[in-house]
């Protein structure tokens, strides 16, 4: 394809376009993993984006964009907006590729000296979660934001640079920017989420107070969000929840299914404990469906369990996409999908039914009310933080921003925060509101099931061939295309938030 663009005649194939995605998703992918399993301690993706600069230099981002008006009306258009939205988001990536490798190679790297011991920096969350001494967790929290201040000098830049390169582009700015790639309209959702925030206060606060006073003998307004951590550790639930049944329980549950997990030879589960691997499990698609990487280091207990499920269905939904798809539909699209699927099973370790089912805790009313008051908790904060990143990325980022973080976080989850996690506790493109979206979605395909299966659908195995049927489609339709197919005209939090008023109270 040969375009003229400012002049300058482009000799940028599609075809070689579309071609090399999928390379560069593999080698970036294995670089990401190799990272953050403890493989290895630097993290250089500099040579990758060098190597596929094409991908995303301004003439990608023209190519795919005018292959996205020469599509005809009846032909299947979804893969030219996900190549140019690819094309141009990783034109801003590749253009913070130095600060983003330094981030996460100083994460990897930096440690915090506490009462004569060095903890790395990734492993103090787990130290935290895990510390019953509220005046060492504070000092502890205090020493990492030390340290956090000096990778703010390092993520500040990056995210100035990530804006100055939205409205390089010709956009009004970075939210302008993801709005109208994804096609999500942000602010609608921002303003479904305060709605949101108001329905839901009083069962939270009210909750959250006797979470708080039973745990940490403190009310919501006095603690941190250090503090959070361990008030849901749940150790008195850890029985139930064992390493040794974490895998199997998994593998149980989807043979139940139908969903023989042994013919699933091209996902592989990484459970070793190294050092310097990322106490936060995630799933490495490699290669998909061929090469998927499930990614996890027990810590033991409940939260084990939740985030093995969770990664275990990013996992089978891109193990199970159909590989002749092409690249555009197994590592594009809309990320609010596989999301949605990851959520599935998240929550099937706080089901009552899954519960007495698989780890035999036959009383789970208790545990449940607990659980689900965790889930509100992370909605309302990934709803905070949405209306924070709505201010964040309007204007070109700055200091002052840190203390819109906190207020807006305070607001929405009632208890204290740092001004200095303003840029670390932020992900690229707008990921917090795919977050929200999926937990909307995940709400109301539970209905579904529920109504299609019944209030046990996860033991039976016409579910395996209802789900692997949306998996195999890996991210080709969007969540707003894929909730129609069962039964909505639309996103809706209603299912969402009727079952923490059933759960909680109202």
């Amino acid at each position: 394809m040969r375009r003229e663009i400012n002049g300058i005649m482009a000799v940028l194939e599609l075809g070689r376009l579309r071609g090399d995605l999928e390379a560069f998703q593999g080698e970036l992918m294995q670089e990401f993993y190799s990272n953050y399993a403890g493989i290895k301690d630097d993290l250089i993706t500099a040579p990758i984006y060098e190597r596929y600069s094409h991908l995303f230099s301004v003439e990608a981002i023209e190519v795919a964009r005018q292959s996205l008006e020469t599509v005809k009306p009846d032909e299947d258009f979804r893969w030219t907006r996900y190549l140019r939205t690819f094309s141009t988001l990783g034109h801003v990536e590749n253009a913070i590729k130095d600060h983003t490798d330094k981030a996460n190679t100083w994460e990897t790297r930096a440690e915090i000296v506490f009462d004569g011991e060095n903890i790395p920096y990734r492993m103090v969350p787990v130290r935290l979660r895990n510390e019953p001494d509220t005046e060492r967790r504070h000092r502890l929290y205090e020493a990492k934001l030390a340290e956090t201040e000096r990778l703010n000098e390092i993520l500040l830049p990056r995210m100035q640079s990530a804006h100055d390169k939205s409205t390089e582009l010709g956009f009004k700015n970075y939210r302008d920017m993801c709005t109208s790639l994804k096609g999500v309209n942000y602010r609608k959702l921002a303003e479904v989420m305060e709605d949101f925030l108001k329905r839901t206060e009083k069962v939270y606060v009210d909750n959250m107070n006797g979470l708080l006073q039973d745990k940490l003998h403190s009310s919501l307004s006095e603690v941190w969000s250090c503090d959070i951590p361990i008030a849901f550790k749940g150790e008195e639930h850890d029985e139930y929840f064992r390493k040794d049944r974490l895998i199997e329980s998994f593998s149980e549950t989807l043979r139940g299914m139908g969903i023989d997990t042994r013919g699933y030879e091209n996902i592989h589960i990484d459970a070793e404990e190294r050092e310097k691997k990322t106490p936060r499990a995630f799933c490495a698609p490699v290669r998909v469906p061929d090469d998927v990487r499930l990614v996890i280091l027990p810590m033991g207990g409940w939260k084990d369990y939740e985030a093995f499920f969770h990664e275990g269905g990013h996992a089978w939904h891109f193990g199970t996409t159909d590989k002749n798809h092409p690249a555009e539909y197994k590592y594009l699209g809309d990320n609010s999908v596989t999301e949605t699927f990851a959520f599935l099973f998240n929550y099937l370790p706080t089901d009552g039914r899954w519960l007495k089912r698989y780890l035999g805790m036959e009383d789970s009313k208790e545990f449940e009310r607990f659980a689900v008051l965790n889930k509100l908790m992370f909605l309302r904060r990934y709803a905070s933080k949405l209306i924070y990143e709505m201010k964040l990325h309007e204007n070109r980022v700055g200091t002052e921003l840190a203390e819109v973080y906190m207020t807006t976080l305070q607001k929405g989850l009632k208890f204290k925060h740092s001004e200095k996690n303003f840029l670390e506790d932020v992900d690229d493109a707008f990921y917090c509101a795919e977050y929200l979206r999926a937990w909307i979605f995940e709400g109301q395909l539970r209905s579904a099931l529920e109504e299609k299966f019944g209030e046990n659908w996860f033991e039976n195995q016409k579910t395996g061939e209802f789900i692997t049927e949306l998996w195999s489609y890996g991210q080709k339709f969007s969540a707003d295309e894929l909730v129609q197919t069962i039964g909505y005209v639309e996103l809706d939090i209603d299912p969402v938030v009727e079952e923490i008023e059933m759960v909680l109270g109202k």
